[in-house]
């Protein structure tokens, strides 16, 4: 029973499974310059979202938390924000909290920058001078996050997966389950081993949410509505309706009917490993963050 994977130990004590240089829009108007900033750039992606603009509140406040969990995620080697200049999230602000977290952050902004055509070819300049070699190294299950979307449809197959897992000394967090509980995108804190998000109005959001809060990792079902991964995390799919299963064969992992729980336990780890899910060939990747407020 395989207890350790090989990966990207961070300045902070966190292990990465995947390497990314990452370009992040602190609001919807960078998302030109943060495209730009990462096309044909090795390993280096950017996510794309709608918010960051004239939000307020616990609104304002949700945003911020998932933007600055997705900068100083364990996959990430390092960051730039870009922002506006004059947008509700400020970009100065996501990257000094994910400073704060003890991750490698720089940040600009597309007025000051003088436009997104300069703020993308800086914001490139910043994340070639990060993307030195990073060496690997081999840590315990304890070091990895499985973070556990909609897998209803899976049934108690699907139970003795996450069971397999926990055994084996990983980590979770759930969306539905017992155990104490998160805000939205908030990440878990260190002592804890199990936690359940809240929050999240689709598959989408909620993975994001999941990704934000520190997994690594996400564990979720493949059906006619799911099919899709994250940017910054690979997303395991699982199907479970023999009706889909030529249909959806190209966009997910296998059926759970497949391997036995411990075979998904080993290919959680294998995945850990390096090993890409179907979503991470396909490069089927999405980024959502849910609402709670309106919009000034």
């Amino acid at each position: 029973m395989t207890t350790t994977f090989v990966g990207y130990r961070r300045a902070n004590g966190d292990v990465g499974v995947r390497n990314y240089l990452l370009a992040l829009p602190s609001v919807v108007c960078a998302t030109r310059a943060t495209a730009r900033a990462v096309q044909d750039l090795p390993n280096a992606l950017t996510v794309e979202h709608p918010v960051g603009c004239a939000q307020i509140g616990a609104d304002r406040d949700q945003t911020l938390r998932v933007l600055v969990g997705i900068g100083a995620h364990p996959n990430v080697r390092g960051t730039v924000v870009v922002g506006l200049g004059c947008e509700g999230v400020p970009a100065a602000e996501v990257s000094e909290q994910i400073r704060q977290r003890d991750r490698s952050s720089e940040v600009l902004t597309i007025q000051g920058a003088g436009g997104t055509i300069e703020a993308g070819m800086q914001a490139r300049a910043m994340l070639t001078a990060m993307a030195s070699d990073t060496p690997r190294h081999t840590a315990s299950l304890a070091d990895l996050v499985l973070g556990v979307g909609e897998i209803g449809g899976l049934g108690d197959w699907g139970r003795r997966i996450v069971s397999a897992f926990l055994e084996r000394g990983g980590q979770l967090i759930e969306r539905v389950g017992d155990g104490p509980h998160l805000a939205y995108g908030e990440r878990m804190p260190r002592e804890m081993t199990r936690a359940v998000m809240a929050g999240g109005a689709g598959t989408n959001e909620v993975i994001t949410g999941l990704v934000a809060s520190g997994a690594q990792i996400v564990l979720a079902q493949s059906d006619a509505e799911n099919v899709g991964g994250h940017p910054i995390a690979p997303v395991i799919r699982i199907g479970y309706d023999e009706r889909l299963r030529h249909a959806l064969c190209d966009d997910m992992d296998g059926m759970v009917s497949d391997r036995t729980p411990e075979e998904w336990a080993d290919w959680i780890v294998d995945v850990a490993n390096g090993v890409p899910t179907m979503a991470e060939q396909l490069g089927a990747a999405t980024f959502a963050i849910q609402r709670i407020g309106p919009t000034l």
